[in-house]
């Protein structure tokens, strides 16, 4: 029988390049966005932003609590991560984690408005399972004939 609650470390599940929806509340409505990751560090998630748009004003507040989820079909991994988030303005902090997705949004390095929201994940579930059809298919197979479940969920340490 497989381990009832295995875990796994942030930068297993996630890593630069990862696409991470990141929900807030703008007044009182959820709100998401696809934010690219620049850098894991431990249990941060670092994300090139630009700290002019409506929602990165949600995030100033202390309390704010953030959600993202990430869906990564390249290693079908699905992770689902609650944290605290800041921006910081931080020039040398944009500059270590510039990179060509940022280039996409910004008129370069030194523009007033490139920032980097940092998440910092309290807790998080994953959820991993076979790839492709194939191992899809076998892993229902197995989950049906032993009653394990078809792919392993557990915590994100």
């Amino acid at each position: 029988m497989a381990d009832p609650d295995p875990t796994k470390s942030l930068d297993e599940l996630v890593d630069g390049g990862t696409i991470v929806m990141l929900m807030t509340m703008i007044g009182g409505t959820h709100s998401s966005r696809p934010l690219t990751v620049a850098e894991v560090d431990g249990r941060r998630v670092s994300f090139p932003v630009d700290r002019t748009v409506d929602w990165a004003a949600a995030i100033g507040e202390p309390s704010t609590v953030v959600h993202g989820v990430v869906s990564d079909v390249r290693k079908n991994v699905f992770v689902s991560l609650n944290g605290r988030a800041e921006i910081t303005p931080d020039r040398a902090e944009v500059d270590r984690l510039w990179n060509p997705a940022a280039a996409a949004f910004f008129d370069g390095k030194d523009d007033p408005s490139a920032a980097v929201l940092h998440l910092d994940v309290d807790d998080g579930e994953y959820w991993d399972v076979p790839s492709g059809r194939l191992g899809a298919a076998l892993a229902v197979i197995k989950a049906a004939v032993t009653g394990d479940p078809a792919g392993e969920r557990g915590t994100v340490e």
